[in-house]
């Protein structure tokens, strides 16, 4: 409390009837109960922010576990893709070379039956 508070509470209670003392003894014992309930304040603050920071600190731990879960899904499904897309071109190699068997062997037979006529 600042001293002209102190000072003016110190009057106050004169006015009212108390010794100088017994108004600077109130005045005194009010100024450190005030303190000790800021200090006691800052100390249930600081242990809250604490306590705030350790369960922020684990929520962005998990974030990240997560995300490298994440990241790990995503190269596997890239690897699904590349090997879904070799397969694929393989299978349209192989479609091609059988149509193109076929047809070969369509001009040979016809080939053959025109020789025959």
């Amino acid at each position: 409390m600042p001293i002209t508070e102190e000072l003016k509470s110190i009057n106050r209670l004169e006015q009212a009837g108390f010794t100088p003392e017994q108004a600077k003894a109130i005045v005194e014992v009010q100024e450190a109960a005030i303190q000790r309930g800021f200090e006691r304040f800052v100390e249930v603050l600081d242990h809250k922010l604490g306590e705030f920071e350790l369960r922020i600190n684990r929520q962005f731990q998990e974030i990240r576990q997560e995300m490298a879960g994440l990241r790990t899904d995503m190269a596997d499904v890239r690897t699904d893709m590349a090997n879904l897309r070799a397969d694929l071109m393989r299978e349209q190699r192989d479609q091609m070379l059988r149509f193109a068997a076929l047809v070969s062997l369509i001009v040979a037979v016809a080939g053959t039956v025109f020789k025959l006529l």
